[in-house]
């Protein structure tokens, strides 16, 4: 924005005062200067992403959660626009297209502000804070109209692998001759997708469920054998040369279902004597 003003023969410093060193345009009075409708999506949006830079300063944000990143996806389109329609350069010559969208490798569940483990994470005045800060910019962003995705562009995917996929991001065919087309298994590291050894699923489940009924090695061998959970790779990866790693998925797993049973570990109990009982068949 500085760079725009200079071009067009317009001061970027303010007026300097004796014995101080001199001083260009606040961020603020760029915008004022360069945007003159209050009501400028692009305007916005930068408002919106310095505000949260502010505030992340003095109440400690270490992340950003995914409905807000939609904020920094619609700065990053914004970015290569200006600079086209401003000084001629166009940024896909010197940097590949696909750099100018935002890229993460975590599940978004994790780092929502409902994510039980994140309230426990951050502090109350952090939480509350972006909370608002979050309800407040979706509202902005429905009042825009059309023009809403100079603001805020929404991060979602859906794939289907059905028939009839419908309004689906991701579509697969067999190909024009018809062969048979390949789903390619992306290998992923388990230090990343299954962090937890037996020990720490205990602690986390122990910690997530409140202390109401200690759960032990025993019990987590009941719900690994009646529910299969060592054949379900989105639960445990079985490494080969040491003990086996679980998922936060898993652990999500077990929380949901005793939340909506109490007594899940109870029946897991009596559902895997039973088993042991049975006389295998000849």
């Amino acid at each position: 924005m500085k760079a725009k003003l200079h071009d067009e023969r317009k001061k970027i410093y303010y007026p300097k005062k004796r014995k101080q060193p001199r001083r260009s345009l606040s961020l603020d009075d760029c915008l004022n200067r360069i945007f003159t409708s209050e009501q400028d999506p692009v305007k916005l949006n930068i408002q919106r992403i310095s505000e949260l830079r502010n505030n992340a300063m003095h109440l400690i944000v270490p992340f950003v959660p995914p409905e807000i990143m939609g904020l920094f996806q619609a700065g990053v389109v914004n970015y290569p626009k200006a600079l086209q329609d401003w000084f001629g350069f166009s940024i896909s010559d010197r940097v590949p297209l696909g750099m100018m969208a935002l890229v993460y490798d975590f599940d978004p569940r994790e780092h929502s502000l409902d994510y039980a483990r994140m309230k426990r994470r951050l502090p109350v005045g952090t939480i509350d804070w972006l909370t608002q800060f979050q309800q407040s910019m979706l509202e902005e962003f429905g009042s825009l109209g059309e023009s809403g995705y100079k603001f805020y562009i929404p991060i979602k995917l859906q794939l289907a692998l059905v028939n009839k996929p419908g309004k689906s991001d991701v579509v697969l065919t067999s190909g024009s001759l018809g062969k048979q087309a390949l789903i390619m298994t992306v290998p992923k590291e388990p230090d990343t997708t299954h962090p937890y050894r037996q020990k720490e699923v205990l602690q986390l489940l122990n910690q997530e469920l409140g202390g109401s009924s200690t759960i032990n090695p025993y019990d987590l061998l009941c719900v690994n054998t009646i529910y299969r959970i060592k054949s379900r790779p989105e639960f445990c990866h079985k490494s080969r040369f040491g003990p086996d790693q679980y998922s936060p998925q898993f652990i999500d797993w077990i929380v949901k279902r005793v939340t909506k049973n109490p007594n899940f570990f109870t029946v897991a109990r009596k559902r895997y004597k039973k088993r042991r009982r049975k006389p295998k068949s000849s």
